[in-house]
């Protein structure tokens, strides 16, 4: 609350300045920052935490590693452009080969620590793949290991002989993966939100319900395994879910622990979303996705999107996505040191700590 106050104390003083106006989003502060901007001219900023933004959860006041700062709009609102819908609208990440790089390493990194917004869950585990039926995998000693899946494969005339070139521990990973590949119904994921999300109603998605996602995933996966995602802030019992979780279709399997959201995604072949971050972080580890909304990744060609944004005019890739919004569009601070630093020692940073 006294963090909030510090933007109603600053947006008063710049009106004798007629300046520097700051707030948070689309929230009370943010909106004020925008009304004086709009009354008495200077400029504006709206914040926002970053995609990769802590150890533990914001709502627990965790120190933050990241923030976005925006004087066109808020990344979140689709309503409006945005600073990060501008860039990734116009940039030429073609012809910078640093950025794109730094991407690919980033992603890598990402992918190879679990690493997502909050970073306090556990990682999935074989108790947890039993009670939810999935094929435990070690998702962290795969790296690698889905190119020798694919070479295998691709030596499989009809039939599915187990993997022999590896040893060791290789041989059963390599063997659970290629009987998962093979065998398993896809397993297909919908993701709920918290009650009154902001990305909710500025993502376009309060046209749609958590139930209409769930009707359209059974529909459109007959064979498939569904599960439903509970939202960690609801799990912590800080806030209300979009979904009542004691009605819904008994065809659904519910996740209600507090689990990594990367390591978790990957044992899922698609997700169904309105406006969540944890979309984009599918698509990182080779999801497809589903929207029921317009987040700021929807609308590039990366998603199957069930609205339009006219403005998004590019198809582009999600490494191009990820530079823009994780790179481009976001500050690192290490909270500790005061420090700015880029995502690559911001991931590091976070491991460490995560795993002292």
């Amino acid at each position: 609350m006294l963090y909030s106050y510090r933007y109603y104390i600053n947006n008063f003083l710049q009106l004798f300045y007629k300046s520097k106006f700051a707030g948070w989003g689309r929230k009370k502060t943010g909106r004020l920052a925008l009304w004086c901007y709009r009354r008495f001219g200077g400029s504006v900023r709206l914040l926002e935490d970053g995609f990769i933004r802590s150890i533990g959860l914001g709502i627990d006041n965790s120190p933050s590693f990241s923030l976005v700062e925006d004087d066109v709009g808020i990344y979140y609102d689709a309503t409006t452009p945005s600073k990060l819908e501008n860039i990734l609208n116009s940039y030429d990440f073609a012809q910078d080969k640093d950025l794109m790089l730094k991407a690919q390493n980033a992603i890598s990194l990402l992918k190879k620590h679990n690493i997502s917004k909050y970073n306090n869950a556990q990682d999935v585990d074989k108790d947890f793949c039993k009670k939810y039926g999935l094929g435990y995998r070690d998702s962290r000693s795969e790296s690698g290991m889905m190119e020798k899946v694919s070479a295998s494969m691709n030596e499989i005339p009809g039939s599915s002989p187990k993997m022999t070139a590896c040893s060791g521990n290789d041989v059963e990973i390599l063997n659970q993966v290629q009987d998962d590949i093979l065998h398993k119904k896809k397993n297909i994921l919908i993701i709920a939100q918290t009650a009154g999300d902001s990305s909710l109603e500025y993502g376009l998605a309060n046209q749609f319900s958590t139930d209409d996602m769930i009707e359209a995933a059974i529909a459109e996966n007959p064979d498939a395994k569904i599960y439903l995602k509970i939202h960690p802030d609801v799990l912590s019992g800080k806030k209300a879910s979009d979904i009542d979780i004691h009605n819904i279709d008994s065809r659904v399997t519910i996740i209600s622990e507090n689990i990594n959201p990367v390591s978790l995604l990957k044992y899922f072949d698609k997700v169904y979303t309105k406006t969540s971050g944890m979309g984009f972080e599918a698509l990182l580890v080779g999801c497809e996705c589903v929207c029921f909304g317009m987040p700021y990744y929807a609308g590039w060609g990366i998603t199957d999107d069930r609205i339009l944004c006219e403005r998004r005019k590019r198809k582009l890739s999600v490494e191009e996505v990820f530079a823009a919004a994780y790179i481009l569009y976001t500050r690192y601070v290490n909270p500790y040191t005061k420090k700015e630093i880029d995502i690559i020692e911001t991931i590091q940073t976070i491991v460490k700590l995560r795993n002292s």
